[in-house]
């Protein structure tokens, strides 16, 4: 090989190490920049607040977060998955202030793919699953009950929470009492869970509150991980963990609003996180049980959370 053809060849390797490069800086800068990474959000948010009494907070991210089940039967009759954790996840990206509302799944709402009311987990399947338009339909029952923008969602099959309390080395939580799945218990107490005996935490609902207890215990166990997440300072783990569980999880989010979403977190103090729940009366309509949503309880939270005073 002569001396020209090599250097042609060095240039060009070069040449590509500095074009991926560039890529990869550019990246990261909108992953540090949220406001850039969200900007077509942001912009609609702004054009959506003209000419309307009550305003939004500006730079807000929604995002609708589902822990979804499946079994082979489910799957077999083409019934998808049902949403058994419906939270929406309001951020501000100014203040660093995160806003929680859980959605109980048995909420009777306006529901896609039903012409009557029905229970809001009901959208996922109705949908057929995160695999088809379950994710929208959950999408569009979310900001049909509550009235806001949803901007994106999350979507975590329960083995994927399970793999990633596995891969950062188990979670320690205050079990508030004896239960069990599947032959496998929990006791009452402070423990560390590995990601089996996270599943049976967050889906045990033997209780005398029932879904609210379950409710309760997502929550907590939310911001228990966030807490032992940064106290670890493991945010910048997100992405690798992601990319090793991604195909049991949905998103309509990109790899750099998932980023800056990590480093956004990163700078979240725990103080700076208020938990909220949906409440409401039970009813029965042909044998069902459903809840019906107080709504003046729901305007008061929606002023807190999304609007400006």
């Amino acid at each position: 090989m002569n001396k020209s053809k090599a250097l042609k060849i060095s240039l060009s390797i070069m040449l590509l190490i500095l074009l991926i490069a560039a890529v990869g800086f550019e990246k990261y800068n909108t992953m540090k920049n949220p406001q850039q990474a969200f900007y077509k959000e942001l912009h609609q948010q702004e054009m959506d607040a003209i000419d309307k009494e009550t305003i939004p907070k500006r730079n807000i991210i929604n995002v609708l977060l589902l822990g979804v089940d499946s079994t082979e039967e489910r799957e077999a009759k083409g019934s998808g998955y049902r949403s058994d954790a419906i939270m929406v996840v309001s951020m501000d990206l100014d203040t660093k202030q995160v806003k929680v509302l859980s959605i109980p799944r048995d909420s009777y709402t306006e529901v896609p793919g039903n012409d009557n009311k029905d229970k809001i987990n009901h959208a996922m399947a109705f949908g057929g699953g995160p695999r088809g338009k379950g994710n929208e339909y959950a999408v569009e029952a979310v900001e049909g009950l509550l009235g806001i923008p949803i901007h994106h969602y999350v979507t975590m099959d329960l083995d994927a929470v399970k793999d990633v309390v596995d891969i950062i080395g188990g979670i320690t939580i205050d079990v508030e009492r004896s239960m069990g799945s599947g032959g496998r218990q929990l006791k009452k107490g402070k423990q560390k869970l590995d990601g089996q005996q996270a599943l049976i935490y967050l889906s045990n609902r033997n209780a005398s509150t029932g879904d609210f207890a379950r409710i309760e215990q997502q929550q907590k166990f939310m911001l228990t991980l966030f807490q032992q997440t940064k106290e670890k300072g493991r945010f910048s783990d997100i992405l690798p963990i992601y990319f090793k569980v991604q195909n049991k999880i949905f998103t309509n989010l990109n790899i750099e609003q998932i980023g800056a979403l990590a480093l956004f977190l990163k700078d979240v103090e725990s103080q700076n996180i208020e938990i909220f729940t949906l409440k409401g009366k039970n009813m029965i309509i042909d044998g069902i049980y459903y809840l019906d949503i107080d709504r003046d309880y729901m305007e008061e939270i929606l002023k807190e959370i999304f609007y400006r005073r």
